[in-house]
């Protein structure tokens, strides 16, 4: 936006009184994102069915399992940490999205089974540390949106946010304690971003890149990684991805959770998503490499 005083040259100056108002451009249906389905369940930890249409899980091909989260980010792509890829290659993993009950398949017609093509890793992912632990899988086909299946939302607008004090939800088919049983029904836990001095207190080599997240009693667990961490814009009521669950320690104990935040890393989604609409049309300069698996 450009605006343009012209006045004479003994003018003292003016003032402008603009409103800016933002407009969602819903003309391309498969540009909606973030959209959550009503459910019937207040309170507990299973979400309801399909509630969390972006939800998706890594299957693990040979034990026909799923290990890890992953959200839908388009219609060839989802994300997922970096540390769930380690080892495997394409034909060892396949994509779940419109799943609630991995133990039926009468909860819901929406789940569908995707192959992979490829598989992106952060270029500067360090398996000791778990920095840059983000990764993009692509899949082999469309994934058909609905009301049940759909893309997250990218946090654009929020790039630089800390989120400190607000409120996310964890989603994951993860154990509910420390080595025990994965849960068959998709579960949601509502914790806190907490401030980077706080998280430091008990990770000093906590990085920007990472955000940190606490309930007491409440945190994600084994098998949760790679799943989302959701923020609901107060404004537009849509479901924001802000942050990739990584790390802890333990289940639910007294030290905060760690997860990637995703802002840090928007122009690197775009970069290994070119043409793909993820809500706002941009263009990156391809200035990153990638490791690509085939």
């Amino acid at each position: 936006m450009t605006v343009e005083l012209s006045t004479s040259f003994w003018s003292s100056g003016v003032k402008f009184l603009c409103e800016l108002q933002a407009i969602d451009d819903t003309s391309d249906e498969n540009c909606r994102c973030g959209w959550k389905k009503p459910t019937k369940i207040v309170g507990g930890m299973e979400t309801g069915v399909n509630e969390y249409p972006m939800m998706a899980g890594l299957v693990d091909t040979i034990e026909i399992d799923v290990y890890c989260g992953a959200t839908i980010i388009s219609e060839r792509h989802v994300i997922t940490a970096a540390h769930c890829l380690t080892d495997r290659n394409v034909n060892d993993i396949g994509v779940l999205v419109g799943d609630h009950d991995l133990s039926t398949g009468a909860d819901t017609n929406a789940s569908r089974l995707y192959t992979v093509s490829r598989f992106y890793v952060h270029p500067f992912y360090r398996d000791v540390s778990l920095e840059n632990d983000i990764a993009i899988v692509m899949v082999n086909s469309i994934i058909n949106f609905s009301e049940e299946i759909g893309p997250v939302c990218l946090p654009f607008q929020h790039q630089s946010d800390s989120f400190a004090g607000s409120y996310v939800d964890l989603l994951g088919w993860g154990t509910t304690e420390f080595g025990g049983m994965k849960s068959k029904t998709l579960q949601k836990i509502t914790v806190t971003v907490i401030t980077y001095p706080e998280c430091r207190r008990q990770y000093p080599n906590v990085s920007y890149n990472q955000l940190c997240t606490y309930a007491k009693g409440k945190d994600a667990c084994q098998f949760d990684s790679g799943g989302p961490d959701l923020w609901q814009n107060p404004t537009t009521k849509r479901e924001v991805l802000v942050g990739i669950i990584n790390s802890g320690f333990g289940c639910g104990g007294d030290k905060p959770g760690i997860n990637v935040r995703v802002g840090t890393y928007i122009d690197w989604i775009l970069a290994v998503t070119p043409g793909e609409c993820t809500k706002r049309k941009v263009r990156c300069p391809n200035k990153y490499l990638f490791i690509l698996f085939l």
